[in-house]
């Protein structure tokens, strides 16, 4: 045969089988189609289920999960931690299972894998009736499954994601997350590394800060940060009794991060060492011997410094807390004072009769101190201020504000050297040194060059 006529046979016979299958697929997904999509073969809802029983035929596992109040816990095959969310998945997909449609002429049940189901899910109700819900095969385009209710003849056709939902095994079940927290009731984070140690606490007025510096710290940070601890899970549990720490780097582990909660509950993670072929880390909680494995990306994004959560802005005033700006260069002093129209004038030195003051670059200064942000943190040490300019500096700009009738500084700034990505500044109530951006440079130039031709 020539390869021409070969590869119009081979296309005519992959033709051939896509009909086979659709038709196969046709016959056997018949069923009655004006009821697609509203069948419910179990009339329930999910709170009326007291208990349920997945027994997987193929691997003879029993799981057994009872509900006792609000709580399920798992009794078969053992009383393991379970994860709330998915055992609430499986409750909810056996109460309310997404039926496509009923079979009109159902042939015998080993055509559709139900005469030896590969899954009985069984359940009791609060009223004390048991059920029992038969999975079949699933049809040949893979979208459905073929069920039934164990005590009565009708079968039925489920989508895949419902039924599979309800196909679980223990371990599927099992607690995974390991900070089951209420973010809102989290008033303290404390995060040790190997070669750094440093907490978040909420302050007085519920503000965070960072100890043992005392530093403010960005509240969407630190509500980013215990997002990401909430949404912690396990992969795998790799060890039901990790008596061996040491082992999987947890007896000094890379992060030790405990959760403190305003309801007296705390929750500390220990991460250890890599696994040496997989993307993912050792992991347990302190309170269980259970070893878990972890995604490696959760340890890479927690890796933090205090200055990651450190909040950026210097100055914590308003324009109506200042009334008087002082600028101080070379030892020559510039002062304009707020008047009652909310405009500044220049007081000293004292302008020649018939000269004003030119309001807009002292209003422009204020408003971009008020709104300064660090770039970047410099230094913490509180010494070596020369070496930032900081011990002559280049401008001393004082902000000032009437307190019961009596002025009262509010902050001094001092500017120093140009740095590579802005200049130098120190607030003189705080040791630190940050980096900000150069424009202020340029609003105290344009007052600079005011005076001088005054």
């Amino acid at each position: 045969m020539s390869p021409k006529k070969k590869r119009f046979l081979s296309a005519w016979i992959v033709v051939w089988i896509f009909v086979v299958l659709g038709g196969v697929s046709l016959y056997l997904d018949r069923g009655d189609k004006i009821d697609r999509g509203k069948i419910k073969i179990f009339n329930m809802v999910k709170d009326d289920i007291k208990s349920f029983e997945l027994v997987n035929n193929a691997s003879r596992e029993t799981v057994l999960c009872e509900k006792y109040g609000d709580d399920w816990v798992m009794v078969k095959p053992k009383s393991y931690e379970i994860e709330k969310s998915e055992v609430d998945i499986v409750v909810t997909n056996i109460a309310a299972l997404t039926i496509d449609r009923k079979i009109e002429k159902p042939e015998a049940l080993s055509n559709y894998g139900l005469e030896k189901p590969s899954y009985n899910v069984n359940f009791t109700l609060k009223n004390g009736k048991k059920n029992t819900l038969l999975i079949g095969d699933k049809n040949p385009t893979g979208t459905f499954y073929y069920v039934k209710d164990k005590d009565r003849s009708e079968l039925y056709i489920g989508y895949s994601f419902s039924i599979e939902n309800v196909m679980k095994n223990a371990d599927s079940l099992r607690k995974k997350s390991l900070f089951e927290i209420d973010t809102d009731k989290v008033n303290r984070i404390d995060l040790k590394y190997e070669a750094k140690e440093f907490s978040l606490a909420k302050g007085e007025d519920r503000k965070w800060l960072i100890n043992p510096y005392g530093f403010k710290a960005k509240d969407e940070e630190v509500n980013k940060f215990i997002s990401g601890m909430k949404e912690l899970k396990a992969k795998s549990i790799v060890d039901d009794n990790g008596i061996d720490l040491k082992k999987y780097g947890l007896l000094n582990p890379r992060l030790t991060l405990a959760s403190s909660l305003s309801d007296k509950k705390n929750i500390t993670v220990l991460i250890g060492k890599k696994h040496l072929t997989k993307e993912e880390d050792y992991a347990k909680l302190d309170n269980s011997p259970v070893i878990y494995s972890i995604d490696s990306a959760y340890l890479r994004g927690a890796d933090k410094v205090y200055n990651d959560f450190r909040d950026k802005k210097l100055l914590y005033l308003t324009g109506s807390d200042i009334n008087e700006v002082e600028l101080v260069k070379d030892k020559k002093k510039i002062t304009a004072k707020k008047g009652v129209d909310g405009k500044y004038t220049v007081t000293e030195p004292v302008l020649p009769a018939g000269r004003k003051t030119a309001e807009t670059p002292y209003s422009n200064l204020i408003e971009s101190l008020l709104n300064f942000e660090a770039k970047t943190f410099a230094d913490d040490s509180g010494k070596k201020f020369e070496k930032y300019g900081l011990k002559n500096p280049d401008f001393i700009i004082t902000l000032s504000g009437m307190v019961n009738n009596e002025k009262q500084v509010k902050a001094k700034i001092l500017i120093g050297n140009v740095a590579n990505s802005g200049i130098y500044v120190k607030i003189d109530s705080s040791e630190s040194v940050f980096i900000v951006s150069a424009d202020i440079l340029e609003k105290l130039k344009e007052i600079e060059q005011i005076q001088s031709t005054k």
